[in-house]
């Protein structure tokens, strides 16, 4: 099999893959962070393609069975008509729980303590001991709209830092995670952790009592204009939203 990878790859992982019988593999460099032609010639054997981005050229991998995309959302094969050519696509889903919840905590103590104004402070030789500085997330509440990995894994942080952790989910439950890859000793497997969880129809509810507002779902049709005019004056005053989503 000739696989093309179109991504960074860790260098002890590519010497495996190279290590075994009956691949090819294929690396291009530099890889691609956009949209853009990949060599013809090269290309049109391959039978699977690891990429951020497919190529503009994609018709020209006529060998072409099975896309591996290094990111979660697939917004990017939208208009491929993959399924018409017989070729499977696969996302990362569950490979960045773990940094997208971490980015989740950092946003919530620098936004609460205003990281940025200290810094601008500190730029300028300004000191300043503002109790505006020294605001704590003990005891505060997050809202968790989705409960996927992301939202797990930033739940099971949060609770290490006391917060309260309030969910939002389709049915109003969080149960088991399912068949889904998971960074072993991360996220809530069982659907344990939220304080409470709110199903639809209860929005109001969950946005009224929040400090902190996650929007931790996958970018669809039904989700796109999740938050706008009728939910966003349902929060208080001073929360803040983060859309890693």
């Amino acid at each position: 099999m000739k696989i093309i990878v179109d991504v960074p790859l860790h260098a002890a992982t590519l010497a495996a893959l190279r290590g075994q019988s009956g691949l090819e593999l294929v690396t291009i460099d530099p890889p691609a962070e956009k949209v853009r032609p990949l060599d013809a010639a090269l290309v049109a054997d391959a039978a699977a393609l690891f990429c951020t981005f497919p190529p503009a050229n994609l018709a020209d991998m006529r060998a072409l069975r099975w896309i591996q995309i290094a990111s979660t959302g697939y917004t990017q094969l939208y208009g491929l008509d993959l399924p018409a050519r017989g070729i499977q696509a696969t996302n990362a889903r569950g490979c960045f729980d773990v940094p997208i919840a971490e980015w989740n905590v950092a946003m919530m103590i620098n936004l609460l303590r205003d990281l940025r104004l200290m810094i601008r402070n500190q730029d300028g030789a300004v000191w300043d001991r503002s109790a505006r500085f020294q605001r704590e997330l003990r005891g505060l509440t997050v809202g968790l709209w989705g409960y996927g990995g992301i939202g797990r894994e930033t739940a099971r942080l949060a609770r290490q830092f006391d917060l309260r952790v309030h969910v939002l989910t389709r049915n109003g439950r969080t149960g088991p995670r399912g068949e889904v890859y998971a960074v072993p000793g991360t996220g809530d497997p069982d659907g344990t952790l939220p304080d409470r969880v709110f199903g639809a129809g209860e929005e109001a509810a969950f946005l009224g009592g929040l400090d902190f507002l996650i929007l931790a779902l996958p970018l669809t049709s039904a989700t796109e204009g999740l938050l706008g005019e009728k939910e966003l004056p349902a929060l208080p005053r001073h929360p803040f939203v983060l859309n890693p989503a």
